[in-house]
């Protein structure tokens, strides 16, 4: 038996409505040609599926069956349907993730495909990993760029790829114990506490910032040391000779990227080529 699995679909949809012109009306399919699709899948199927009454249909006990049978696939199949026209048509992405990361990226020409796109962007700043996991699961945003979440568990459906890294760096201009500065982001705090510790420095008090390029003049200017991105600091110690901080060894590399929910696999691999 080769039918048609649109028949079966308008079965379904009017099974569900108990009326063909309801049916007709939902699937946008003019009521004459839904009512040929319903007699062609009955010849197909050699067994009557509705009783036709005068304010609607009912199923007959084959009809019954048939519906008990396919209802759960067909169901999911059009909500499927549904969610992957929204992909596809939804000209807005809403972006969200740490700001620097962002920053970094665009400068890496790793997020033209986008900027050139004719799509409208809402990028918003987000550091915390618990609400992203929400937001991400609930499809209220389309992606995130973050660092990878080694101690961090997001949901099973959401995927990490790598775009591009970058390395912390110990940056100091005087060799005083002193105030530390310190970006707000679990993965910075965490690599800082393990090398201070490793060269047993420590400081009158720590500065905490969620802006990251408030970083580099609190260090320049002589009022703390603290963990720089070596990428960043390259183009402001070549064109400021006399800042004379001196910079460590790299201390970790870290890995910046993007995080997505499965079902954005489509829009993702338009855009990046991961």
């Amino acid at each position: 038996m080769n039918i048609n699995f649109e028949y079966y679909k308008v079965f379904y949809v009017i099974a569900k409505n108990k009326n063909i012109t309801k049916a007709a009306n939902e699937l946008n399919i003019s009521q004459p040609a839904i009512s040929r699709m319903l007699k062609t899948m009955e010849e197909q199927l050699n067994t009557k599926l509705f009783i036709r009454k005068t304010k609607g249909v009912i199923l007959t006990n084959e009809g019954k069956e048939l519906y008990r049978l396919i209802a759960d696939n067909i169901d999911n199949i059009m909500k499927s349907e549904i969610s992957f026209s929204k992909i596809i048509n939804n000209k807005t992405l809403k972006i969200a993730g740490n700001k620097t990361y962002i920053n970094y990226l665009i400068a890496n020409n790793k997020l033209d495909n986008i900027f050139d796109s004719d799509l409208s962007i809402n990028i918003i700043d987000a550091n915390n990993f618990d609400l992203l996991n929400s937001q991400l699961s609930n499809n209220l945003i389309d992606f995130a760029f973050i660092s990878e979440p080694n101690n961090y568990k997001f949901n099973d459906e959401l995927v990490f790829k790598t775009l591009n890294e970058f390395h912390l760096v110990y940056a100091s201009k005087k060799t005083d114990d002193k105030s530390i500065v310190i970006f707000n982001n679990k993965k910075f705090i965490d690599l800082s506490k393990i090398y201070l510790q490793s060269k047993n420095i420590s400081a009158d008090k720590f500065i905490q910032v969620d802006d990251y390029d408030s970083i580099y003049p609190l260090i320049s200017n002589g009022y703390a040391n603290g963990f720089l991105i070596k990428e960043y600091i390259n183009s402001y110690l070549e064109n400021n000779e006399y800042s004379k901080i001196n910079i460590s060894d790299d201390l970790s590399t870290i890995k910046i990227g993007i995080i997505y929910n499965v079902n954005n696999e489509l829009k993702i691999k338009k855009y990046f080529n991961i």
